[in-house]
C-alpha cells in the first residue's frame, strides 16, 4: 500500500473523530482524488471495522468496547509470558528502554525486576506500577489517562516523549489485519508511537497472534521501520510470509529463540 493512501485513510479517520458525519463528495474534493478512490478507502476501512458507510456518507463505526486491561491480562497468558521473556533477553542493564501500553508490554515490565540500572520511560501507568518496586527507574509520559487500558494519551505525549532515545522500545500494537504495520486506536499516539521507533537503537513489536486476525483503527509505522517481532507460534502463515519480507520474526517459546 503507497504511503499517500496510508496517510489519507488515516487523515479520513481524524477528520471523523472530529465530526460526526462526512459525504463522500466533500472528502473526494478534500484530498483532490476521485470518488471512486474514496470509495476504496471507505470499503477497506469498513473492512477494518473502523467506519460505517451510509447512503453517500460515512461515519465512524461504534461497534465493539475496550476490554479493560486486567482482563485482556488473562487472554493468553501463556503466550504474552513466552513473549515477555524472549523480550526481556535483549535488554542490558543500565539501559534505557522504552515499554508501550498494553497487556503483553505489561508483562515486560513485571519481569525488569530480573533487571537493575534501567531508565524506562513509558506510556502504561500499570507498568510504571510494577517498574517503580524494582530497581530501576521509571519516567511516565505526560497525558489524559484512559480508564479501562490505564494508557496515557492526549496531544502532550508527543512532546513529552520527543527528546529520549531508547536502546530498544517495545512497541504494542491492536490488530494488524489489513495493515502493513503496528496500529493504534487513539490518534493522539500516531506521532508519539511513530517517534519512538525512529529514535530507538532497535524497534520490537511484541503481541500475541490473535493480533493477526484482529483489525485495527490507525497503522503508526510500517514492518519495514521495525527491527524484530516478537509473536507466539499461532501467526498464520500468510501473516508471516508478508511480515518477514520487511523485518525479523521471533518465535517465542520454552527455549529462548535467536535475535539475530
Amino acid at each position: 500500500m503507497e504511503k499517500s493512501t496510508v496517510t489519507r485513510r488515516n487523515q479520513i479517520l481524524k477528520m471523523l473523530a472530529e465530526n460526526e458525519k462526512l459525504k463522500t463528495a466533500s472528502l473526494s474534493d478534500y484530498f483532490d482524488v476521485t470518488t471512486e478512490t474514496i470509495r476504496k478507502d471507505l470499503l477497506y476501512l469498513q473492512n477494518t471495522g473502523t467506519v460505517k458507510k451510509l447512503h453517500g456518507r460515512v461515519r465512524l463505526s461504534t461497534k465493539g468496547s475496550d476490554t479493560p486491561l486486567d482482563l485482556r491480562t488473562f487472554q493468553m497468558r501463556n503466550e504474552k509470558t513466552l513473549i515477555a521473556k524472549q523480550a526481556l533477553a535483549m535488554i542490558e542493564n543500565n539501559s534505557t528502554i522504552y515499554i508501550d501500553g498494553g497487556s503483553t508490554a505489561l508483562e515486560i515490565a513485571k519481569l525488569l525486576n530480573q533487571k537493575e540500572g534501567l531508565v524506562v520511560i513509558t506510556t502504561s501507568l500499570s507498568a510504571a506500577n510494577y517498574i517503580a518496586k524494582q530497581n530501576n527507574t521509571v519516567y511516565i509520559a505526560s497525558g489524559f489517562v484512559e480508564g479501562p487500558s490505564m494508557i496515557i494519551h492526549g496531544p502532550f505525549l508527543f512532546e513529552s516523549i520527543k527528546q529520549f532515545k531508547p536502546v530498544v522500545s517495545f512497541m504494542g500494537t491492536n490488530g494488524v489485519l489489513f495493515h502493513d504495520g503496528p496500529t493504534s486506536k487513539n490518534f493522539y499516539d500516531i506521532e508519539a508511537k511513530n517517534e519512538i521507533v525512529l529514535n530507538s537503537n532497535i524497534a520490537v513489536v511484541v503481541c500475541d497472534s490473535s493480533k493477526f486476525s484482529e483489525s485495527g483503527m490507525l497503522q503508526y509505522t510500517s514492518w519495514s521501520n521495525i527491527d524484530f517481532l516478537i509473536t507466539d507460534s499461532g501467526i498464520p502463515v500468510e501473516s508471516r510470509e508478508q511480515i518477514e519480507k520487511q523485518t525479523k520474526i521471533i518465535i517465542a517459546e520454552e527455549k529462548l529463540g535467536s535475535m539475530y
